[in-house]
């Protein structure tokens, strides 16, 4: 079907693929692991022609229309959701209505197949979705949504880049049962992830990509073994992982968080509620998200929030952080002051750190990494106003406990999603936030990442005066600091109930 031989690809000056080698039959579903910034979603894009290359790729007829081959990324979620947003502001703005789509032309534009796309819809549980507009959905909704519009194109070759990011539990089953039955049916597959973890047993064949080159390829049984997935994913030549001295990790720490407490922070600190909301209402048309919400944070406590996709935990974040306009309409306090009461939507984005995939979406700056952290410190997406040294030297600390300093110059909008994910949550952590919003932090991560950010999170809300709200889908990120729970869970009539335990 494919095959390869020496490719390479450069960025500018830098070398990301390097004499990759490698070829593929049809019916052969493929994984292609590695760590983030190995080169797994660059081999993918050289592939599909959207990059340039040196070497030589030669396809089988039946694959050299662009049509043969449907591709769902993140990177493509994130575009497709930007366009939509975009529209959002200009009505916002200008007054005229402007027509945003639903998830029938999400998947159909033309509207050219109603019969398939109907049968899809039935297969992968999405009829509810089919007339609702595409900014109204969760990420696992938009996900699934472009699943749905890859398979109505009849492929012949489907590839899968981080497909099960962001999902919650029951998605993440109905995916891989999905999977599963699309190779049973003869499907050719190519599931491209960092976690091996999530492979489906009807993928047979493993390439391992690490720093650009070919790391291991070859049947699953002989590739997904413990000794190679300890090296591709260790941190060092020797394949070990450095665990490091406990004492000199807390030392780390110490350093990159400030304990002295600023005085508009101890103010702050004085306020018995941090968050309080009563009766809270939020709907878009039809669609009610919250109803006769009440829910109180009080000092000193982190929060973990979780529910399933479409439950409404990302609009209970955006009320808090000040990026949804409906929070006018209802009775909030934050920090003590109600909201609309003078105070601007930079007073409130002074106090808090947010990482979430919604933000990934909208910071679409071209500019170096560095800048993209110190941007932290001024709540603004791109780099506008100097940092001082004090401000620059706070960020590089900050980068190179992330172990991400290596890319203080690079592009950020040329990076890998992960790597994205880690300079972003270096952006909200610059500033030692009174609020950290983290919602699904460790998306995009590859376990040595995910490790190190989660007990990064923890020792902030054990050890600081940072305060947690944590959004997640993963029940293995289990932080000690999370002492309140608020889930969202399904109601009788369809909509979400929200608990707090």
């Amino acid at each position: 079907m494919l095959s390869l031989t020496k490719v390479s690809n450069r960025l500018w000056d830098k070398p990301i693929l390097k004499n990759i080698s490698w070829s593929t039959e049809f019916g052969q579903s493929w994984a292609i692991l590695g760590p983030n910034g190995a080169g797994k979603s660059t081999l993918i894009k050289v592939i599909l022609g959207q990059l340039p290359y040196c070497g030589t790729i030669k396809r089988d007829p039946q694959i050299a229309v662009s049509k043969a081959i449907a591709h769902v990324s993140l990177e493509q979620q994130k575009m497709m959701v930007a366009r939509e947003e975009k529209k959002d502001r200009y009505e916002e703005y200008s007054g005229n209505e402007e027509h945003f789509l639903t998830g029938r032309e999400v998947i159909d534009p033309e509207g050219k197949h109603p019969e398939q796309l109907q049968t899809i819809a039935e297969q992968l549980g999405l009829s509810a979705l089919l007339e609702k507009p595409l900014r109204h959905f969760s990420n696992g909704e938009t996900r699934k949504t472009l699943i749905a519009k890859a398979l109505l194109a009849d492929p012949k070759l489907l590839i899968l880049d981080e497909p099960f990011e962001g999902l919650d539990t029951a998605s993440v089953n109905w995916l891989a049962q999905t999977i599963s039955k699309l190779i049973q049916n003869g499907l050719t597959v190519w599931l491209v992830s960092h976690r091996f973890e999530k492979l489906v047993p009807e993928i047979k064949n493993v390439l391992c990509l690490k720093s650009g080159e070919v790391f291991a390829q070859g049947l699953r049984s002989k590739v997904l073994i413990p000794e190679k997935m300890e090296a591709l994913y260790s941190e060092n030549e020797s394949g070990k992982f450095r665990r490091g001295n406990t004492a000199r990790v807390e030392e780390k720490y110490e350093k990159l968080i400030p304990q002295n407490v600023s005085d508009s922070t101890e103010n702050l600190l004085k306020t018995s509620c941090i968050i309080r909301m009563r009766n809270v209402n939020v709907s878009y048309g039809e669609n009610v998200v919250l109803k006769q919400f009440n829910w109180k944070v009080r000092q000193g406590e982190n929060w973990k929030i979780v529910g399933p996709n479409g439950a409404g935990k990302s609009t209970l974040l955006s009320l808090i952080s000040g990026d949804n306009l409906q929070a006018y309409s209802n009775e909030i306090y934050l920090f003590g002051r109600r909201r609309g009461t003078g105070e601007s939507v930079w007073d409130i984005k002074h106090r808090i750190g947010l990482v979430s995939s919604e933000f990934q979406v909208r910071y679409r700056e071209s500019v170096s990494v560095l800048k993209v952290v110190l941007s932290g410190f001024f709540d603004s997406i791109g780099y506008y106003q100097p940092a001082s040294e004090t401000q620059r030297k706070t960020a590089l600390n900050w980068m190179q406990f992330l172990e991400i300093k290596q890319l203080v110059e690079q592009d950020f909008m040329r990076l890998s999603y992960g790597q994205q994910r880690l300079i972003l949550l270096a952006r909200a952590l610059v500033k030692s936030p009174p609020l950290l919003i983290l919602d699904e932090p460790c998306q995009g991560l590859d376990r040595t990442n995910r490790n190190r950010v989660l007990a990064l999170i923890d020792h902030i809300g054990l050890n600081s005066a940072t305060q947690i709200l944590y959004v997640t889908h993963a029940a293995e990120d289990q932080l000690n600091c999370l002492h309140h729970e608020l889930r969202f869970e399904a109601a009788n009539d369809g909509a979400f109930q929200p608990i707090v335990i």
